[in-house]
This record gives C-alpha cells, sequence and structure tokens, in this order.
C-alpha cells in the first residue's frame, strides 16, 4: 500500500465497516472519525507493527488487507499476525483475489518469521466465517458486548 492509496482505501474501509453494522448494530459507522481514520492510516502505513495489502486493478483498488502483528507475552508463538480489515469489492469476489491476498500475506510473514495469523470479525459475519475455515482457520476466541443505555 502506497501513501496514494488512502483515499480509495478509506472509501473501501468504510464500506466494509457499513457491511459490518449490517451484522450487529454495535458496529455503527461515525462519519465524523473521517479524518481519525485517514491519520491512522498514514501512521500505520509507516509502523513495522502492521501489514497494509491493496490488489490494484488499474488504478482502482479491488481489496484491502490491514494486518496488526502482537506480542504475545504469555504463550507461543510468541508473535501474531492478526487480519483487521479485510476487504474484497463485491465485483472481485469469487475469482481467487482474496485467497490471493492470504497468499501474499503469508508470504510477508514467513520473511518475519511469523506463522500464526488470526482473523478478526464480526461473529455474525458468516461470509468470513466461511472463508476463512476453507482456508483452514478455525475458531479462537469469542468476545462478548452489551451497550448499556
Amino acid at each position: 500500500m502506497e501513501e496514494d492509496d488512502i483515499e480509495q482505501v478509506m472509501d473501501r474501509l468504510l464500506r466494509l465497516k457499513r457491511l459490518n453494522a449490517e451484522f450487529d448494530k454495535s458496529f455503527l459507522v461515525s462519519v465524523e472519525s473521517e479524518d481519525e481514520i485517514k491519520n491512522y492510516i498514514k501512521k500505520i502505513l509507516k509502523d513495522e507493527n502492521h501489514v497494509l495489502l491493496v490488489a490494484d486493478d488499474n488504478g482502482k483498488i479491488a481489496g484491502i488487507l490491514m494486518v496488526d502483528i502482537l506480542f504475545r507475552i504469555y504463550y507461543y508463538p510468541k508473535y501474531e499476525a492478526r487480519i483487521r480489515e479485510f476487504y474484497i469489492m463485491p465485483e472481485y469476489r469469487n475469482n481467487n483475489l482474496g485467497r490471493n491476498m492470504i497468499s501474499k500475506l503469508t508470504e510477508i510473514l514467513k520473511n518475519k518469521n511469523i506463522n500464526f495469523i488470526t482473523a478478526e470479525f464480526p461473529t455474525m459475519n458468516t461470509i468470513a466465517a466461511n472463508f476463512y475455515e476453507k482456508l483452514g482457520y478455525h475458531q479462537l476466541v469469542s468476545v462478548y458486548s452489551m451497550i448499556k443505555k
């Protein structure tokens, strides 16, 4: 990912987040946070504890993949690559783009000696669950929430 991609990546991230809101109202998108999101992307673009990939189709961002590298003080392996954001534009789905992006990520992580990869997404997103299960991932943790009114 390059800094020139930020506007399109922002668009894709907001699409992803709106999709998440369809699964659970706890994921309602805050339109006021666009500047914060841009600044965050610029910051992590330069941070070695993140991996940001885009799939480009003649200048159009077809997919984004954002990963956090986490240190696991209590566990082995010591490092985890957690997929936080993964979105493929609808017209590019079902043609192995997602699988290819995961393969590229795996290659990058291998060069960093990281072989433990997790993915975070809304529980009700069965599309994501099915995708990861086909790749050999399994459910690891559960997070529960409650919004007090």
